[in-house]
């Protein structure tokens, strides 16, 4: 099989014993490159997650393996893009939620909430991974919007652990409540904060 990972193609055999080196020169000529690994694409097949599997499973046929990377700036902007998306799909779910908690929830209703659960704990992971890892003030043109932002993010942790023990107590018109009262103006003022970051990344990127 063949990587193409930036400006190189490297050749190895369709052996699992290979696997390891493979991504650990993936791993070194990324960071070398101050680049930010995004996902695969084999045999013209994008892969984002379960590398490792996937190449198990198919070892005997993988042929072509891309490589795609991102700039740091690259990679911050499409998180925010993907955050937004995320943002906008979810407010109107929740209010319909919401009613159901104000009435007696389904079990479809409890796979809602789970699954809810799982995109604030996806929003705060991701904020944690730029927050910590990305160097901001060389990727955000304006550091202290990025600040404002992490307000939200701790406000909702915090109406994470409020609703943890709401939980615990079955109480469904305090869970309707925090969904309708707290949680939908956060997420909406997480979401204009975000439309303007990436609205002064894109204005100060072409004026540039």
């Amino acid at each position: 099989m063949i990587i193409h990972i930036l400006d190189k193609s490297l050749e190895y055999e369709n052996k699992q014993e290979v696997l390891d080196t493979i991504f650990k020169e993936i791993d070194n000529i990324v960071n070398s490159a101050n680049m930010i690994f995004s996902h695969l694409i084999i045999d013209g097949q994008e892969v984002y997650n379960d590398f490792y599997d996937y190449f198990l499973d198919n070892m005997k046929n993988i042929q072509e393996v891309k490589v795609v990377t991102r700039t740091a700036k690259e990679a911050f902007e499409e998180i925010l893009l993907s955050t937004i998306d995320y943002l906008n799909r979810a407010i109107p779910e929740i209010e319909v939620l919401s009613n159901e908690f104000y009435k007696t929830p389904s079990r479809e209703s409890w796979g809602k909430l789970g699954d809810l659960l799982e995109g604030v704990k996806w929003i705060m992971d991701t904020f944690m991974i730029i927050d910590a890892d990305f160097d901001l003030k060389n990727i955000v043109n304006r550091y202290e919007d990025w600040n404002i932002y992490a307000e939200d993010i701790y406000k909702l942790n915090e109406i994470l652990i409020e609703f943890e023990e709401i939980l615990e107590n079955s109480d469904f018109v305090s869970t309707a409540d925090i969904l309708s009262y707290e949680i939908i103006p956060l997420f909406n003022d997480m979401k204009k904060k975000l439309e303007k970051l990436i609205s002064e990344e894109v204005e100060i990127d072409d004026f540039n």
